[in-house]
């Protein structure tokens, strides 16, 4: 291991691994890892380093031997057969069918250049079924809509591609049409069943260049739903807000800590105008707000969830540009089985009473850390 007298990462023995075969190619490594029982998020790759696993509750290695340049070298060319060009630029991300598996590889050089290095993140091979990824009813419902915008909020990493991916599979499962996506890069793939599916990449060497020229060529390509994979820039947010005024179901994916920050960013990145808050009141279906938290044993992920629907409640907070009311309102409406909404604090404090996740998990993930902590204040 890189600096091995002064590490202290923990190394996988051989019954964790499932016999990993420490002697073969990378790639080799790679896809035994893919499909073995081992639980991780991610495969980390330094150069002149062993390979690491990002797992619930820890980092490991999973043995003692160094990953040479010549071996990253190698797993480059089948990830990107240009990878040389593109590494001078910046770090590049792709996704790509490995044997039984579908990963998504970013790879970069650093120190000077001198040193490679990447991050692999798995994907289910086909859509995970809606009702098995942990979403309550009334998000689920989300996917029986016809029209109108549906945002999909967290932090990075906390599952909201596999959400996304299972909410368009049911929508596939359920009626006709066409479902187009524009994705950097495209992540899982989306069987056709009772829908058309057109997944479009983001990139230099994808599709389309940018998340906003996606979203403006889908309108002429008759979706009845889009997915757009990020809205990053005010362009981006401007045309979503634009398709879902215009027939499609809209779904999107933003990065933001709650439900309210996000709706605050959206409105930033729209203007912040009087007419585009308006425009946002009536546009908007919902919002799924979520984060992953590692179980007590460390062994997998519970996956927790707030959900605001869209009433005329909402609606007029949103087009006054009164966001702060929004979490009280989204408190209130939790208190009804029927309206829809509910908040993090409550599916976290669900996972808690089933000894399921920590308390400092659960306080690391809330939404509003000062109603979780008077929670856990009265319960005390």
């Amino acid at each position: 291991m890189e600096n091995q007298q002064y590490s202290l990462i923990e190394t996988l023995t051989f019954n964790e691994t499932g016999g990993l075969p420490v002697l073969g190619t990378l790639i080799e490594q790679i896809v035994h890892l893919l499909n073995s029982d081992t639980v991780f998020s991610d495969i980390i790759i330094h150069q002149n380093s062993p390979i690491m696993l990002r797992q619930p509750k820890r980092l490991v290695a999973v043995s003692d031997t160094p990953i040479t340049r010549e071996e990253l070298e190698e797993f480059f060319e089948v990830i990107e057969p240009n990878w040389d060009e593109r590494i001078k630029d910046r770090a590049f991300d792709r996704s790509k069918d490995l044997h039984s598996a579908r990963i998504r590889a970013n790879c970069f050089s650093f120190q000077g250049n001198k040193r490679l290095g990447c991050v692999i993140r798995r994907f289910p091979t086909e859509p995970l079924a809606l009702g098995k990824i942990g979403l309550r009813q009334c998000a689920q419902d989300f996917a029986k809509l016809a029209n109108g915008l549906v945002l999909i909020i967290g932090d990075t990493c906390q599952g909201k591609s596999t959400t996304i991916a299972s909410l368009l599979d049911q929508i596939n499962k359920t009626r006709s049409g066409h479902i187009i996506t524009i994705e950097d890069p495209v992540e899982t793939l989306i069987p056709q069943r009772r829908c058309i599916i057109t997944q479009r990449e983001v990139g230099a060497d994808g599709d389309v260049d940018s998340f906003y020229l996606g979203a403006l060529d889908a309108l002429r390509e008759r979706p009845d739903v889009i997915l757009i994979g990020e809205i990053r820039d005010a362009q981006t947010a401007q045309e979503a807000l634009a398709l879902s005024e215009s027939g499609p179901l809209v779904l999107a994916t933003l990065h933001a800590r709650s439900t309210e920050l996000g709706l605050q960013k959206l409105l930033r990145l729209l203007g912040g105008s009087d007419a585009q808050a308006e425009a946002l009141s009536t546009a908007l279906r919902g919002v799924i707000c979520q984060a992953l938290l590692p179980s007590v044993q460390g062994n997998s992920y519970h996956l927790a969830t707030e959900c605001l629907t869209t009433n005329p409640e909402v609606s007029h907070l949103i087009a006054s540009r009164n966001l702060a009311g929004i979490r009280p309102l989204l408190e209130a409406l939790g208190q009804d089985a029927g309206s829809g909404c509910h908040t993090m604090n409550e599916e976290l404090q669900v996972l808690i009473k089933a000894r399921k996740i920590s308390l400092d998990d659960a306080r690391r993930a809330t939404t509003d850390r000062l109603k979780f902590e008077e929670m856990f204040k009265r319960a005390a």
